[in-house]
Parts: C-alpha cells; sequence; structure tokens
C-alpha cells in the first residue's frame, strides 16, 4: 500500500496532481497543495535521469565494474545513453566510505562481492545479501563471520514459524543515545524522495548501506533462537549489519523513527541481539542496537537492558478479580457447609 504524497513545504496531505515535468529522460508528476497553494515534484533534485537508473549505476559501480561498462550496461538496459562524467559525480555524490576501501577490497576479492539469497518465510520473501569482501577484511567477530557465510547455504524454514521480533512485548528499558550522521542521513534522505511505498524505503536503504557504506556487511539478515521465558521461539530478519568502532550494530530502518513506540522497537532490537548473540557466540557487550531515519539514529547497548516489571491489562485484571470472586464464594460455600454439618451434629 503506498503512502500519501504530503506537501514537501508545509507537510499537508491535501494536494492534487497537477500534470507532469518533462526532463532529459522520461518524466517527473508535479503535484500542488491546497493549503500553501505551491507547487512541486517528488524525485531527486536537479537531477535528469530517473533516481534508480541513479542508484543502478552506483551499485554497479561499486561492485567493480569501471565507468565505460557500467555506462555500457545502462544503454542496455534502460535504452539511455548516459556519460561516464555523470557516473563518476553519482558514486562520489552518494558515497558513505566505501569508495575509500573499494580498489583494495576490489584487487583482493574480486568483482561482485555480493552474495544473494531469498527466504520465503512466513509467507513473506525476504532477499538476504551479504558482502564478502567487507566481511571477511573487517572479519575481527569470526563467530558473525562463519554465521553469515553459513546463511548463504540456506536455512531451516520451521525456524520462522514462532514469534516475530518485531511482535516481541516485553517490557525493557535503557539509555538511548539520539545523534545525527549528517553524511548518511543526507544521503537516505534525498533518496527516500523518490519512493513511496516501506517496502521501496527498505529496499532503497538496504541497497545503498550495503553497496556504497564502509560498515555494512550484510542485509535482510535471518536470525532465531528459542526464548525459555515464554518456551517458545523467536525469529526476524535485522535489516543492516555494521562492524564499527569495535562493535556489531543491528540497525533497523524506521520511515519515522523520532514517532516510534521507543520501548517496543527497543524490545525488537533486543531480541535480534539475543537471536545474533545465540547464533554467532559474539557477546552482547560486543554489540549496539539502533534504529534510523532520514534524520536521526537512536541507538543503545543490548548489555545495559533493564527489564521492567509488566502492568497488568485490564483483561487480566478482571480475570484476576472473577478469580478472586470465585474464590470467595467457594471459601463461604465451604465454610456454611461446615456450620450446617455442626448443627446436625449437635441435634
Amino acid at each position: 500500500m503506498e503512502d500519501k504524497i504530503t506537501c514537501k513545504y508545509c507537510g499537508s496531505m491535501n494536494v492534487a496532481k497537477k500534470g507532469a515535468r518533462k526532463i532529459r529522460h522520461g518524466s517527473r508528476h508535479i503535484y500542488s497543495c491546497k493549503e500553501c497553494f505551491k507547487r512541486f515534484s517528488i524525485g531527486l533534485n536537479k537531477k535528469q535521469f530517473d533516481a534508480w537508473l541513479i542508484v543502478n549505476a552506483v551499485c554497479l559501480y561499486n561492485k567493480g565494474y569501471s565507468y565505460e561498462e557500467v555506462c555500457a550496461f545502462i544503454a542496455r538496459k534502460h535504452k539511455i545513453r548516459v556519460g561516464k562524467s555523470s557516473v563518476e559525480r553519482w558514486a562520489k555524490e552518494y558515497c558513505l566510505g566505501f569508495l575509500d576501501i573499494r580498489d583494495r577490497i576490489i584487487s583482493k576479492y574480486g568483482r561482485d562481492c555480493i552474495i544473494e539469497r531469498a527466504f520465503n518465510h512466513s509467507g513473506l520473501v525476504y532477499n538476504f545479501m551479504l558482502h564478502k569482501g567487507k566481511l571477511k577484511e573487517f572479519g575481527k567477530f569470526l563467530g558473525l563471520k562463519d554465521f553469515i557465510f553459513s546463511l548463504a547455504k540456506g536455512v531451516d524454514e520451521r525456524f520462522f514459524n514462532g514469534e516475530r521480533c518485531s511482535q516481541s512485548r516485553e517490557g525493557i528499558s535503557c539509555k538511548i543515545d539520539v545523534s545525527e550522521n549528517a553524511r548518511l542521513n543526507s544521503v537516505v534522505g534525498e533518496m527516500l524522495k523518490i519512493v513511496k511505498s516501506n517496502k521501496q524505503r527498505h529496499m532503497l536503504v538496504e541497497n545503498l548501506m550495503l553497496h556504497c557504506d564502509r560498515d555494512s556487511v550484510a542485509v535482510e539478515v535471518p536470525v532465531w533462537y528459542w526464548n525459555k521465558k515464554i518456551n517458545q521461539g523467536v525469529c526476524g530478519h535485522i535489516d543492516v549489519l555494521q562492524v564499527k568502532f569495535g562493535k556489531i550494530w543491528i540497525l533497523d530502518y524506521k520511515p519515522d523513527a523520532e514517532k516510534e513506540n521507543f520501548e517496543r522497537v527497543m524490545s525488537q532490537l533486543y531480541n535480534y541481539a539475543l537471536a545474533l548473540s545465540f547464533r554467532s557466540g559474539v557477546a552482547l557487550k560486543d554489540m549496539k542496537c539502533a534504529w534510523f531515519d532520514s534524520s536521526r539514529i537512536y541507538s543503545f547497548e543490548p548489555e545495559r537492558v533493564v527489564f521492567l516489571e509488566k502492568e497488568k491489562t485490564e483483561k487480566e485484571n478482571t480475570e484476576e478479580k472473577k478469580a478472586d470472586e470465585k474464590k470467595i464464594e467457594q471459601d463461604l460455600a465451604e465454610e456454611n457447609g461446615k456450620e450446617l454439618n455442626q448443627k446436625g451434629g449437635n441435634v
């Protein structure tokens, strides 16, 4: 289901289509806001090419293809001629640090370092991807490396019939650090202007992170473990895994991170950390969890999580009250029965 278009100036959803504007290759819809009366379009500002074409070109270059080969591929697939200077400019513009190590990774591990495998879990398709070059290069955590590479061989689907991490409602608390990664937020924010659905947003963010970010080693990572507290399996898929600052970062993309239920998101990420720790043998102290959008990053340390006493729901209170009343009635009936027996004995 697509999200509603909002005005880029005032944020109103009271907008209407007002034709289209031609760009060098294709067209772009124009919208009119009925609140501030301004017109705007959805897409990358000052770009003459389709944004998905730009993403494809950047990812191809970071996979190890030359500017000439990227241009030839775009011409074959999109029937559009792109200049080498354009590809070079896009690669630098949407770089998240990978260009610093690109040549070394390619010379050492070859082209096409991306390994993909699609998983169908609970009726949903997850496109798991890993970057073997970065994973081997930043292989401080051997258990993590072995686990990630093992996923490429497949996973038993029976492990993914339990409770999902995103459905977990454990009451937890922990100090949350709020920060801004200007480069990450600006690149992601600019690219997200072109998409309308959450599924497209996740695909775009995950591809950008894996291909353009220096520290991201895998996306849509399946994890699972047995939760002894509820005597049930818990499973999920981590959006992005990073290795940086001597820790493993578990990242989850949220389109509007600030408006999320913090306790619920923390519970989801904490279960990801538990599952990953169980599978890889990496301790919680070596992990950090975070969720982010195009503006901010919210992070916490799973090792420092404190469990809160769960408040009883109205239903639980009602059931408990009924049980108490029933017990009182039973006690009164027993006492009345004893009194009658005593009177009968006295007669």
